[in-house]
Order: structure tokens, then C-alpha cells, then sequence
């Protein structure tokens, strides 16, 4: 049987070496390979790969996190509140969806304090976040930075803005970078932040920086915070809980079909 991480582009992906090397221990006789599907192929080739019987699970990367929702069902409730997955499983005749990243997300956070968070960018990853805290952290409030104004949420829960007020992050207990600042996804973003200078003077002493972006390791944030010592966790946490928490699942599925 094998696996797939699915996206485009791909980027010699941290799952493949990972997941291999868990059923190589596990003596699983399964394998994972990349697969860079274009969009305009991708209904096809989706369907083609959901039709191998030897196809048993796959990790989910841009830009499909919310098109594959339309392929799968989804019965697990951080999964429904993100509307969005990036890991998808054979049972029986069907395909299950889920959001692992939510749950390495929740992992990190969870020795830290939660009343105020403020999320930077709303795209996949911002949106999926920020519906799930929304729903498991009903003592919270958010910020939103983001071109985008969504108006589901209870507004004195959530405030979206284009631009951080000068106090906000005074009293801001959690920070998260969900934008691809700072990543290697393209060479613009490698010299860039979400916070300024200026912005790490008027900072809460004790909050968390948390960075979704963990190519590269040091990114110009990750060093902004060393600089005015400020705690920081880079995605590489939330990368290895949202990947055991795949493999877990791949576990018990394979005793079933694997064997």
C-alpha cells in the first residue's frame, strides 16, 4: 500500500522522510511519495488515485486543503469547525477528511495563556484556526489582520482589522503568524515579518509568538523575538503533532487492510 502528500508546488516535503520512516519502525509495509498535482488536473487525478486499492492515506497541502472537502466525508469535530483538511484516509468503501494541523495547533498553545489572540492573515491556515479556537476557546477573544472582514463571528469576540492598533499587543497573550511571511514558499517572503520593529516596543513581556512557517528554522521574526526576548515557537511543534497525530490514525486503519 502507499501514501501521498498532495499540493503544488512541493518543496521537498518534510511528511515524506517522516511518514517513511514510521512504517520502516512500525514494519509497515507501506510507503509515502510526493505527488504535485496542477489544479487544472486535479479533479481528475484525484479521482484516478481514490480509485487504487492500494491507495491508503494522504497529507494535504495547498492549494487543496478546502477542494478535497467536496471528495470526503468528515465525521470528526475540529475537522468540521475548520472547514478544511489536509490528511484524508481509506475506511471501507469511503474516504475520511481531517484537520491534524488543528489539533499540532492546539497542542502548541495549550500550557499558554488564551483570553487574547491575535491571528495574522486569514488564508487556509488563518481561517481553519481561527473557526476552531473560536469554538474550543469560548472564554477568548480574537484579532484578525486581514484584507478580508468576516461577519458570522459575534463581534465582540472577534475584530478583524487591516492594521494592528499601536496597543494591541500589549495586552495580546498569543500571536500567530499565519501568513507565509518569512517562509520559503517564495524569495519575497524570506526577508520579511509580520511585526515591525516598532511593534516589538509596545509588546506584552510574556507573550507567545507562534509562527505557522517552519522552512526556514530562523526566520526574520524568529530572530526579531530573541532580540527583545520574547517566547517563540515555530511551526515545526504544530508540524510534529498534526503528523503523529496522521500516523496514529494510518495505525489503526492498516491493522484492518494492511496485513
Amino acid at each position: 500500500m502507499y501514501c501521498l502528500i498532495i499540493g503544488t508546488p512541493l518543496k521537498k516535503p518534510r511528511s515524506v522522510p517522516l511518514w517513511n520512516n514510521f512504517f520502516k519502525k512500525k514494519k509497515m509495509k507501506v510507503k509515502m511519495f510526493e505527488k504535485d498535482i496542477k489544479q487544472k488536473n486535479f479533479k481528475m487525478e484525484i479521482l484516478k488515485i481514490f480509485k487504487d486499492p492500494k491507495f491508503l492515506a494522504a497529507a494535504i497541502t495547498m492549494p487543496y486543503k478546502k477542494e478535497l472537502t467536496k471528495y470526503v466525508k468528515i465525521k470528526d469535530k475540529l475537522t468540521k469547525s475548520a472547514k478544511s483538511i489536509n490528511f484524508v484516509i481509506r475506511k471501507n468503501s469511503s474516504f475520511l477528511g481531517y484537520n491534524t494541523d488543528i489539533f499540532g495547533a492546539i497542542e502548541t498553545i495549550k500550557n499558554f495563556k488564551k483570553k487574547k489572540i491575535i491571528i495574522y492573515g486569514y488564508g487556509g491556515a488563518g481561517e481553519a484556526i481561527l473557526r476552531t479556537f473560536y469554538k474550543t476557546y469560548k472564554k477568548s477573544s480574537f484579532i484578525v489582520v486581514s484584507k478580508k472582514k468576516i461577519l458570522e463571528f459575534n463581534k465582540k469576540r472577534v475584530k478583524f482589522v487591516k492594521k494592528l492598533e499601536k496597543d494591541s499587543l500589549l495586552s495580546a497573550d498569543i500571536f500567530i503568524n499565519c501568513s507565509p511571511l518569512g517562509s520559503n514558499l517564495k524569495k519575497k517572503y524570506l526577508k520579511k515579518s509580520p511585526l515591525t520593529t516598532d511593534q516589538f516596543q509596545n509588546i506584552n513581556k510574556n507573550i507567545l509568538i507562534f509562527d505557522i512557517v517552519y522552512k526556514p528554522k530562523r526566520t526574520k521574526l524568529s530572530y526579531q523575538c530573541k532580540n527583545f526576548s520574547i517566547k517563540y515557537v515555530n511551526g515545526l511543534k504544530m508540524n510534529s503533532f498534526q503528523a503523529l497525530k496522521a500516523l496514529m490514525i494510518i495505525s489503526k486503519v492498516y491493522r484492518n487492510y494492511g496485513k
